[in-house]
C-alpha cells in the first residue's frame, strides 16, 4: 500500500483528487495538512476520514507516509516537491512541476538521484479518448495529416484567483497553454520544438492573460495552439487531414460520466463517435502509483517533465521577444 500525504486544503484536493484515489487499490490518502486556511482542515477530514494537520513539515517528517500530493499555486510547486523529494518521499504534483525550466530540472535530479517517482499531473492525457484519437490517426481515418489545432481558455475569475498573482506563478501560459502544450507534444512526439509564441497581457494585470503558439517535428507535421483566462470558453481539438476533419470539444476537461462526442467529416459525409466515460484523474493517479513501483516508467516521466517546461520557457522567451501592444 502507498500511503500519501497532501499539502493543502486546495478544491483540486478536494473535489478531484480525493475522490479519484478512492477508485484506486493499492494507494490511500493518510493525512492533509493546511498551514494557510485551517478552516478547511474540517471539510476536508469529515468528507474523506483522514488526520488533519496543521504542518506541512509534520506530513513530510512522518515515516508512515511514502508520497506526498503537491496541490499548491505554481510558484510554490518547486519548495514543497523539493522538501518532500529531500525527506524521501515520492512526489505527485499539479502542474505545472514548476515556474521554470531550471527549478524543474532541479527537482528531476533530485527524483533521480534518490529514486523517487516525480509525477506531474496533466490528468487529460490519460482519457481515453486521447489514445482513440491517436488511433484514428494512425489508421489513416483522415488521411495525411495537414494541421493540428488546440485551443483551451475561460472567462475571468475571481480577483483574488491565483491565475492572476505573478507571485504565486499565475499567468495563462502556465495555467491553460500548459495543457495545450502537452496536447501538442501528445500528437507531435518528442522531436516537438516551437516554431512561433506570442504572450499577451491586459492593462491593470501583471501576467500574461492570452497567447498562441505553433510548433513543428522532424516529419513537418504542425499544430498551432491559443489559450487564454479573460476569453469566451474553449476547450477544443481539431484535426485536418487531406482526406478527413476531426473535431471535438472537451478534449481537456472531460469529466468522469462525460462521454466525449468527436465529429469526423469526410467530403460531404459527417458522422459522430461517441466515446465511452472515463476518470482521467484516476488513471493519473494509477501512472503514477506504476513510477512508484517502476523506475523505468519513473524515467518516462522524468523525460516528459523536463521536455514539458523547456517548451513552455521556450514560448516565454520567443514570446516576450515580441514588441506590440499589451505585450508583456
Amino acid at each position: 500500500m502507498i500511503r500519501i500525504g497532501i499539502l493543502g486544503c486546495s478544491e483540486i484536493a478536494f473535489r478531484r483528487f480525493l475522490p479519484a484515489l478512492q477508485e484506486v487499490s493499492g494507494i490511500q490518502a493518510i493525512a492533509v495538512a493546511e498551514e494557510y486556511a485551517p478552516a478547511k482542515l474540517d471539510d476536508f477530514c469529515k468528507t474523506y476520514s483522514i488526520e488533519g494537520l496543521t504542518s506541512f513539515e509534520q506530513i513530510l517528517n512522518r515515516n508512515d507516509i511514502d508520497a506526498i500530493y503537491v496541490p499548491q499555486p505554481p510558484a510554490l510547486h518547486f519548495k514543497w516537491a523539493m522538501k518532500a523529494l529531500e525527506a524521501s518521499k515520492h512526489v505527485l504534483v499539479e502542474k505545472p512541476s514548476t515556474t521554470c525550466f531550471e527549478d524543474t530540472t532541479k527537482l528531476v535530479k533530485k527524483a533521480l538521484e534518490k529514486g523517487l517517482a516525480l509525477h506531474e499531473n496533466y490528468m487529460f492525457k490519460y482519457h481515453s479518448q486521447i489514445s482513440k484519437i491517436k488511433k484514428l490517426i494512425a489508421s489513416g481515418e483522415l488521411g495525411e495529416l495537414r494541421l493540428i489545432r488546440a485551443n483551451f481558455g475561460f472567462p475571468m475569475r475571481s480577483q483574488n484567483d491565483f491565475r492572476y498573482n505573478k507571485s504565486l506563478g499565475g499567468g495563462a501560459l502556465l495555467d491553460a497553454g500548459g495543457y495545450t502544450v502537452k496536447l501538442a507534444t501528445e500528437l507531435l512526439g518528442p522531436s516537438i520544438k516551437v516554431d512561433s509564441a506570442q504572450l499577451n497581457g491586459k492593462v491593470g494585470y501583471e501576467v500574461d492573460m492570452y497567447g498562441s503558439a505553433s510548433f513543428s517535428n522532424s516529419d513537418g507535421m504542425i499544430c498551432q495552439v491559443g489559450y487564454g483566462m479573460d476569453c469566451q470558453y474553449m476547450c477544443s481539438l481539431e484535426i485536418w487531414g487531406s482526406t478527413g476533419r476531426l473535431f471535438t470539444n472537451r478534449i481537456f476537461t472531460a469529466p468522469v460520466g462525460y462521454k466525449p462526442t468527436v465529429l469526423i467529416e469526410k467530403g460531404a459525409e459527417k458522422k459522430e463517435l461517441i466515446f465511452a466515460e472515463d476518470s482521467s484523474f484516476a488513471h493519473s493517479i494509477e501512472a503514477f502509483k506504476e513510477e512508484v513501483i517502476n523506475p523505468e516508467k519513473r524515467a518516462v516521466m522524468y523525460n516528459e517533465i523536463l521536455l514539458q517546461s523547456k517548451l513552455v520557457d521556450t514560448i516565454k522567451e520567443i514570446g516576450s521577444a515580441v514588441d506590440y501592444e499589451h505585450h508583456l
